[in-house]
């Protein structure tokens, strides 16, 4: 049965190397709130942008009519890219707000970067993918997008294990039209409350110049070697050096 609200977690990628695409980025962005605000559906929306200096709850479960365009004076790109701590973060941050609002709504977690994990220390690729594989098995819904990149391959090596046709590579020329691609496929599932509503099409990956994903969908393709999972030096706390802060996504009002 189609459940009522849609609870979207969006994890934006705000590395140095997003800096070259910052525009597109926001203009994308801002485009991709707008089609979910001019659709109707019964959605609560959260945005967490990261790099290795800070990580920014932008919007916390809010519903989606309320929020506000990012401008470029607030979205500054720097940094590296701690994608495996920050998507963990944002996984167990939405885990923990869904279970308070007690309506058992759909979940969408979104993950964007133009970049391959490279200084997270919390947290392994095993790890993120044992938790993935937990939230798929209660239905949770995730998407990759990956610019300039082979999203599949990135995602795979930094643990995020999900369905091939939920990641999208985009040209990074194109990443306003890859937020479009996003969106449209968002509201299909906040509509239908169905996965496969989320599968990028031929057509949309064409629009996005994705010239990776389609090997990784075709069924005789040899299956790629799973990655090695990262174990990572032990620290203790203070020994960390990790700048992805805790997550809280609880509304507060």
């Amino acid at each position: 049965m189609k459940k009522n609200t849609t609870f979207v977690s969006f994890l934006l990628d705000e590395t140095g190397s997003m800096q070259s695409i910052k525009s597109d980025t926001v203009g994308g962005f801002n485009a991709y709130v707008e089609t979910l605000q001019k659709g109707g559906a019964d959605i609560v929306f959260s945005l967490v942008s990261f790099n290795s200096n800070k990580t920014t709850p932008r919007y916390v479960a809010d519903p989606i009519d309320t929020i506000k365009p990012l401008t470029e004076d607030t979205y500054q790109p720097n940094a590296a890219t701690p994608l495996i701590d920050a998507s963990v973060k944002i996984i167990n941050a939405t885990d923990d707000a869904v279970k308070k609002r007690g309506d058992d709504p759909n979940v969408l977690i979104v993950f964007q970067t133009d970049g391959e994990e490279n200084v997270s220390v919390e947290y392994t690729n095993a790890d993120l993918a044992t938790l993935i594989k937990e939230k798929t098995a209660a239905g949770w819904q995730f998407l990759f997008l990956g610019a300039g990149l082979d999203a599949f391959a990135a995602a795979r090596d930094a643990g995020i294990t999900i369905d091939a046709g939920h990641h999208v590579s985009y040209q990074r020329h194109l990443s306003r039209e890859a937020f479009a691609e996003t969106a449209a496929n968002t509201q299909d599932f906040a509509v239908s409350g169905l996965s496969k509503s989320l599968d990028y099409s031929r057509a949309q990956r064409a629009r996005v110049g994705d010239t990776h994903t389609e090997k990784h969908l075709d069924p005789t393709a040899k299956p790629r070697q799973e990655s090695t999972p990262t174990k990572r030096p032990t620290k203790t706390r203070s020994q960390r050096s990790s700048s992805v802060d805790d997550i809280d996504l609880n509304a507060t009002t």
